[in-house]
């Protein structure tokens, strides 16, 4: 078992990382279920009929509830142009332009901004403000859905005689108006009479479910990832402590012993018909020196044992040419035998 500090560390650790994305995995999944029921919501009130008498959906001074996001109501009343604003910077089907936001005065005196639409500005550069279609006269029915404020609101501002705004929160806008507006505002899909042509219909986009479901798969895997990746280190740190190679691993210590073991495979006395030639390494050897022995060679024969004295000279003298005989098996025979006088013919 490895019950090191460091291993103990390395446990924890891959604990910890497991716990925390099981953790995100949920959070995700949380996440997936708030858009999944938005979802559902649009689907379902898009499918019902519109709601009349909105007072209670949409209160002055209050935001709708968020069951009552997107459900689809009917409005009557007269719309109120000299307080009209303008939405800047708004994209629609990936264009950048303005929505237009007119109040609808019901018969109570309170008012509700409607979206009547999108639209374009009125210079391809995007620096003029857009040509306005003008609302109707008279009495009205607007048919749409209800939207909740938008996060991030400021207050209007005042710019070349109309008010505008960057995020819609009616709440922030009813100083700009001298009567209780709702605080939640309606986006129009259809008008009696007609809206104009000239309008781009404000989509309800569904949210989208589908990413936060593939990270929770993520989250959960890589979870299960840290926690195999540390078991599965941890057996190959046991198996490389106990001598056990993995299939495919180097052994250990098999890089320092392989150059000794090469190099003891090619010495010629461990190849055959080599016999005179390890014995002519022998004698390069200086007198009184054993072999070294290196790991990874075969058993190395014993040390000689050491000369007598005197042996230098004997072995000076016996290669004098009158006292030359051949040796037992000569690798290169001794160039000192060639003498002239060795050689038939030469008398």
């Amino acid at each position: 078992m490895l019950r090191t500090p460091r291993w103990l560390l390395f446990g924890l650790l891959a604990i910890a990382l497991a716990v925390g994305m099981v953790f995100l995995g949920v959070w995700q999944l949380h996440r997936y279920q708030l858009r999944a029921s938005i979802n559902d919501r649009i689907d379902r009130h898009a499918a019902a009929a519109p709601v009349a008498g909105t007072d209670r959906i949409l209160p002055a001074g209050r935001s709708p509830s968020d069951t009552d996001e997107y459900l689809r109501v009917r409005l009557t009343g007269r719309y109120d142009p000299a307080h009209q604003m303008l939405a800047r910077v708004r994209t629609v089907n990936g264009n950048v332009g303005y929505e237009i936001l007119t109040p609808l005065r019901r018969s109570d005196g309170t008012a509700v901004l409607v979206d009547r639409g999108w639209l374009p500005p009125a210079d391809p550069d995007g620096a003029a403000d857009p040509k306005v279609p003008a609302a109707p006269g008279g009495e009205v029915t607007v048919v749409g859905q209800v939207r909740l404020p938008e996060s991030g609101g400021s207050g209007p501002t005042r710019r070349n005689g109309h008010v505008e705004v960057r995020r819609i929160d009616p709440r922030l806008l009813a100083s700009a108006v001298p009567y209780p507006i709702a605080g939640g505002y309606v986006t129009a899909t259809s008008q009696t009479p007609a809206l104009s042509p000239r309008f781009v219909p404000i989509p309800i986009d569904h949210q989208n479910a589908a990413m936060n479901l593939s990270y929770i798969l993520q989250w959960w895997l890589f979870s299960g990832m840290a926690l195999v990746g540390f078991v599965l280190l941890m057996r190959w740190e046991s198996r490389k402590r106990a001598g056990l190679a993995a299939p495919g691993d180097r052994p250990h210590g098999a890089r320092s012993a392989g150059p000794a073991a090469r190099g003891g495979s090619r010495l010629p006395e461990d190849e055959p018909g080599h016999g005179a030639g390890r014995a002519r390494g022998e004698s390069r050897l200086p007198e009184g020196t054993a072999p070294s022995s290196r790991p990874g060679l075969p058993d190395a024969e014993p040390p000689a044992a050491p000369r007598p004295v005197g042996t230098r000279r004997r072995r000076t003298e016996s290669r004098l040419p009158e006292d030359n005989v051949a040796t037992a098996a000569p690798a290169v025979p001794d160039r000192s035998s060639r003498l002239p006088e060795d050689h038939p013919g030469t008398h």
